[in-house]
């Protein structure tokens, strides 16, 4: 799928709004009883990593709707990661199968919107679809996605590519996990995506770190139990102007231009030396290549293995107190290595 804003507002000026559905077409049921409270419209959240694994809530919605229209088919959910963006990458999108010249299969799509977005008992507008955490719809050449409310245009070729043989439905995180009151019959606030761990031998992951920010937190989270390396490389100054400098082990000041590491027992960052600290631990970087007290003066490289206790992102934090003057990068990769 291209790139989603980029598809909207572009295309054919006339929508067909979907039917009214037809008495004599069944509607989806939830498995649980409904509380009178609802979840508000689901946030737009698009994929941002690669994790193509089904989600249950997907799949769940899937089963249903293939269970009481039995000539419509799961066409896909998750797919091979792209250079695009497409909740298929990270299992959150549901691919329907109807064809839009089939007229029973169009009464079936139509039934079904008209089961999503009808008002609940209490009034609250598109109420299934928030029951199920759905962002958008895309079938014949439209899109209704939460943000308008509304069916537009989508830009668009061919049968696939117009989603004229099948419906795109794309969830958010609470409705892909299957953490709405649809399936749980209790309503809770829209999740946060969640962070993927970490767990290839092969690929790294590269964070970089800015000295002002007072905590650089990772979008990814390490395993506890696995062990991983991380390399840093990369200076700073702590100082607007001078020698005032530090890397992620060791600094120098303006009174003082040799480097030095952090002395041993010292974790006062307003005594100490500068340094990276990882997830509040002064730990120590060991140089790729040693030019004295601790340092790499040469390519400012150094390296550790982390065996984390707990599954969690990594908190990298720099030691500097007054960081809103402080200027340059570091740059830090992960790679798990047992």
């Amino acid at each position: 799928m291209r790139r989603l804003l980029l598809a909207l507002l572009v295309g054919a000026t006339v929508l067909v709004q979907p039917i009214a559905a037809n008495a004599a077409v069944a509607v989806p049921h939830a498995p649980v009883a409904l509380p009178a409270d609802i979840e508000p419209m689901p946030p737009y959240q698009p994929q941002t990593y690669c994790d193509p694994i089904d989600k249950p809530g997907v799949v769940a919605f899937g089963q249903l709707l293939t269970s009481l229209y039995h000539d419509t088919s799961v066409v896909s959910i998750s797919r091979p990661c792209g250079t695009d963006t497409s909740e298929h990458y990270d299992g959150r999108a549901l691919d329907w199968g109807a064809y839009y010249k089939n007229t029973t299969q169009v009464a079936e799509v139509n039934a079904v919107f008209a089961w999503l977005f009808a008002k609940d008992a209490n009034g609250n507008p598109n109420a299934m679809l928030r029951r199920l955490g759905i962002m958008y719809v895309i079938w014949n050449k439209q899109i209704w996605g939460t943000w308008s409310q509304k069916w537009e245009p989508y830009s668009c070729s061919g049968e696939t590519g117009c989603h004229q043989n099948h419906v795109h439905f794309s969830f958010d995180w609470s409705g892909a996990l299957k953490k709405t009151s649809f399936w749980t019959g209790v309503v809770s606030q829209p999740m946060a995506p969640p962070r993927p761990v970490l767990t290839s031998l092969t690929t790294p992951r590269v964070v970089t770190l800015s000295p002002t920010s007072k905590a650089n937190s990772t979008s990814f989270a390490v395993k506890a139990g696995l062990t991983y390396r991380l390399t840093v490389s990369g200076g700073y100054h702590y100082r607007p102007a001078g020698a005032a400098g530090a890397d992620a082990e060791c600094s120098r000041s303006s009174s003082d231009p040799a480097w030095h590491s952090l002395a041993p027992g010292d974790t006062s960052i307003w005594t100490g030396n500068r340094d990276l600290v990882v997830d509040g631990t002064h730990s120590v970087w060991r140089a790729t290549v040693a030019t004295g007290h601790g340092c790499n003066t040469l390519t400012h490289t150094y390296t550790m293995l982390l065996t984390p206790t707990t599954t969690e992102p990594l908190l990298f934090t720099i030691n500097d107190p007054d960081r809103v003057d402080d200027s340059g990068t570091l740059t830090v990769t992960v790679l798990r290595v047992a």
